[in-house]
């Protein structure tokens, strides 16, 4: 899905903006404070229900503005439109798909899929497991039928197990939970070592094309041991349950899974300088749009906050060509039009932005 028109309402800095959008590259330019990040953001909340910027919604709505609200007009690849919008006020969220308002966030993501790259998308590398969690589950979320079931089902026998190790429920209450935690893992691993391991096919020539020609791999950590029970989760459940009621939480299972890059086997922290990871983080962010085409057959949209002071020109450079072969909608920020070649692009529109104002460009 591309966004062909977005308008945006009482968000930020922004004043009320509504401007058609190219399917290939769209370039915001402009100073600090004009207002580039926060039409990301925009697209970020309608695309995810949420900010990456602030855990407080209410941060968001502008100044006097009594709710926020952002609706893009989507294409897909065969040219069917459908309107999505999202609305904020102080104590509510409203959702409408084609007019009609639904209470799915899930079904708001279907249909504006968004990736984001900015400043602190190292922490893919450098923080703990749950960021790389999110990004196995996006992918997974968006690869097809099966995997929201599961991870609904197995989120929802997690609460309950934690919730009856804490009250120290019954041996039998707990077994029961035991029994549906390991169904639902057994439902959810599959598909995310299933990713890794695709996510490894696409991601080598990606890392070619930014790096140069480097051995990578795609480790997969399920969140438990195999040994001495294999794949029998029941059994690691049954056998750690004494210290899991110590500790009022179940300690292992796929909610602790985890993947790792490596580069001819060793962690990106001791294979690459820290620019080098940064370019990784891309091929990642690249791989992962990659595998979103095949599976749905159609773009997702890439947010992409200040990527030229991210970057010497060289490999400005060399990122911009990967980018521009990509099969996606891009969004992208920078202060000054120089610092990113728009000509690699088949098509592409430019956008100045000034006190929360947006200009195209010709």
């Amino acid at each position: 899905m591309r966004v062909a028109s977005l308008d945006i309402a009482g968000f930020r800095n922004l004043r009320s903006v509504g401007f058609n959008c190219s399917p290939g590259l769209n370039l915001l330019i402009g100073p600090n404070a004009s207002g580039k990040t926060s039409v990301l953001e925009a697209l970020y909340v309608l695309g995810r229900g949420r900010s990456f910027r602030t855990r407080q919604p209410r941060e968001l709505i502008q100044t006097g503005a009594a709710v926020l609200r952002v609706v893009a007009m989507m294409a897909d690849g065969d040219g069917r439109r459908i309107a999505v919008g999202i609305e904020r006020d102080a104590r509510k969220v409203t959702v409408r798909i084609g007019g009609a308002p639904t209470r799915s966030l899930a079904d708001l993501a279907r249909q504006a899929p968004v990736l984001l790259l900015n400043p602190d998308s190292h922490r893919l590398l450098e923080d703990g497991p749950k960021q790389r969690r999110r990004f196995m589950d996006w992918g997974l979320f968006h690869g097809g039928p099966g995997f929201f079931d599961a991870w609904r089902r197995y989120d929802i026998a997690l609460r309950h197990r934690n919730a009856a190790l804490r009250t120290q429920a019954a041996d039998r209450v707990v077994d029961a939970w035991d029994g549906e935690l390991a169904a639902a893992a057994a439902l959810l691993d599959p598909l995310r070592e299933s990713f890794c391991k695709a996510l490894e096919g696409v991601l080598g020539p990606l890392m070619e094309a930014t790096l140069g020609e480097v051995a990578v791999e795609v480790d997969y950590r399920r969140g438990w041991p195999l040994e001495p029970f294999k794949h029998d989760f029941a059994s690691w459940l049954r056998a750690g349950r004494a210290q899991d009621r110590r500790q009022g939480h179940t300690r292992l299972g796929p909610h602790r899974a985890d993947f790792i890059p490596r580069i001819a086997g060793w962690p990106p922290a001791e294979a690459l300088s820290r620019g080098q990871q940064k370019l990784l983080v891309i091929a990642l962010l690249l791989a992962q749009a990659e595998l979103y085409r095949r599976h749905a057959g159609d773009a997702c949209i890439l947010l992409i906050d200040d990527l030229p002071a991210e970057l010497d020109p060289d490999n400005r450079a060399r990122v911009t060509r990967a980018l521009a072969r990509v099969d996606a909608q891009l969004f992208v920020t920078a202060i000054e039009p120089g610092l990113l070649d728009a000509a690699a692009w088949r098509v592409a529109r430019t956008f100045r932005l000034a006190r929360g104002e947006v200009c195209e460009m010709v």
